[in-house]
């Protein structure tokens, strides 16, 4: 039998290369709509998170924001020499345009390019996304990072190598993915993990980057200690307020003439306990007054409300272990109730925003020299307010999260099908951090959800690569039964 040359196949590198120098291109065009957008909407847009970081940045001995130390030197070093708020809205604008950069870059490295155009359009520069991200809230810049850091990782298990340039942008990427909102220290799990599956030459550096990173962040947080709010505490005053509210049914329930019928047990919603410390802070008309189904706000900063905040941390401790111990199980219904509602308000963006304006309002409380509208484009303003306008009016398609969603756990469902390490662990993580954005999120804002939004950037790279393997393999198993013949 005459010997034939077997079908070859050569697979697309997984991390495409010169990665960094379309990187680059896509960065510069991404920065120059972002950096556009805030020329037309000079400084940015501002609201009260807003204002909260550059009072403390103004007044760091005597007011504190409830942001993370990161965020708070970051704005520090932008705003705090110059008190121009611009220099920290763009950069941090500049800082989202590269860390989502990298993710296109490898589509149009690989040749994807409808997958490349869509996301540029619909994800990375979407009016929502940008107006975020010149929005002077960490939300879009954890949204980004974190984005980056799931994606480097993911391509970095599924090869089981490092390139320096994988590292040197996991460092890059990783104070604002692990350390700029509380609850990216979830993130540090897998990155944990990857160093299981790199090679030991890579192993040593990638270490050295978390360690450096976890011990100058925990040294600077000493230095400057943040008053960010505890999540099980908040959940707990949100929730214990939440079950004041008076219910009809159960009123009713209580006036029937078997109240003294001994098999009719008569628990009270909240123990006796819980009543006792909250109507010793306050009365439970105002509590109920200032309650919202999905934010807490009212609860703890209206300066006329019931400020549960100011309960002496002794007894909000006792809080959390009565809502533990008692008032959540007999109540489950109406907690989880109330998770989907937050959950829900927050994924179809029914929440607030700030205004495109309202910088005018933030500006006269704070030290900054900003000026408004300092470039006048109005055309160039009615056409982008004409923009996002559209954009919202439209928000449960194409601001959804679901997307992102459904990704992880397509990827999930792969990684236990066929034992992907790469998407398990990546798909994982995302899912960890959607349980307690769901379990522990006091207020039904869509920018905790931003994540999930430009999730797909991270795991689209994930499915294809893994595609792309199985295809390789199978012209590998039809090339070796070809030989076989």
């Amino acid at each position: 039998m005459i010997a034939t040359r077997a079908p070859t196949s050569r697979p697309e590198p997984l991390i495409p290369e010169p990665l960094w120098r379309a990187q680059l291109y896509v960065w510069s065009a991404l920065a120059l709509i972002y950096l556009g957008w805030l020329l037309v909407f000079w400084p940015g847009v501002l609201g009260e998170d807003s204002a909260a970081i550059l009072m403390e940045v103004d007044q760091p001995d005597a007011f504190r924001s409830g942001k993370s130390v990161v965020w708070y030197f970051l704005v520090r070093m932008a705003y705090g020499l110059t008190h121009q708020v611009e220099w920290a809205v763009g950069l941090a604008m500049l800082l989202c345009a590269f860390f989502l950069a990298r993710p296109l870059a490898w589509f149009w490295c690989a040749r994807r390019r409808i997958l490349f155009g869509f996301l540029f359009v619909f994800v990375a520069a979407a009016p929502h996304m940008v107006y975020f991200a010149g929005s002077l809230y960490p939300d879009a810049l954890f949204a980004a990072a974190s984005t980056a850091l799931l994606f480097e990782i993911g391509l970095m298990l599924r090869q089981r190598n490092a390139r320096w340039s994988s590292v040197a942008f996991i460092a890059i990427a990783m104070p604002f993915a692990l350390f700029v909102r509380p609850n990216g220290v979830l993130f540090l799990l897998p990155l944990l993990v990857s160093l299981f599956f790199v090679p030991k030459a890579m192993r040593v550096p990638l270490a050295a980057a978390i360690g450096f990173w976890c011990v100058l962040v925990a040294g600077v947080t000493q230095w400057h200690k943040s008053t960010s709010q505890d999540a099980l505490d908040s959940l707990v005053l949100f929730e214990t307020a939440h079950l004041l509210q008076p219910r009809a049914m159960n009123d009713l329930w209580q006036q029937m003439p078997d109240m003294n019928d001994p098999w009719i047990l008569r628990a009270p919603k909240l123990s006796p306990r819980t009543m006792e410390i909250l109507l010793a802070h306050t009365t439970r008309e105002k509590i109920v007054a200032y309650s919202d189904p999905v934010y807490w706000d009212m609860l703890i900063f209206h300066p006329e409300g019931p400020q549960l905040g100011a309960i002496p941390m002794a007894q909000r401790k006792e809080l959390t272990r009565e809502f533990l111990r008692y008032n959540l199980w007999h109540n489950l219904p109406e907690v989880v109730a109330s998770r989907v509602n937050v959950f829900l308000s927050a994924a179809l963006a029914q929440g607030g925003f700030p205004a495109l304006d309202y910088a005018k309002v933030v500006l006269p409380r704070t030290n900054a020299t900003s000026q408004m509208r300092r470039f006048a484009l109005d055309k160039a303003e009615r056409a982008l307010r004409f923009m996002h306008k559209t954009s919202y009016r439209a928000r449960w398609l194409l601001w959804t999260p679901f997307v992102g969603i459904a990704l992880i756990g397509w990827c999930l469902w792969r990684g236990v099908q066929q034992r992907d390490a790469a998407a398990l662990v990546v798909a994982g993580a995302a899912a960890i951090q959607l349980l307690a954005i769901v379990a522990f999120a006091s207020a039904g804002e869509y920018r905790y959800l931003l994540p999930f939004f430009t999730l797909p950037l991270a795991l689209g790279p994930l499915l294809a690569t893994r595609a792309q393997r199985e295809s390789v393999a199978k012209v590998t198993r039809g090339a070796v039964h070809h030989n076989a013949l």
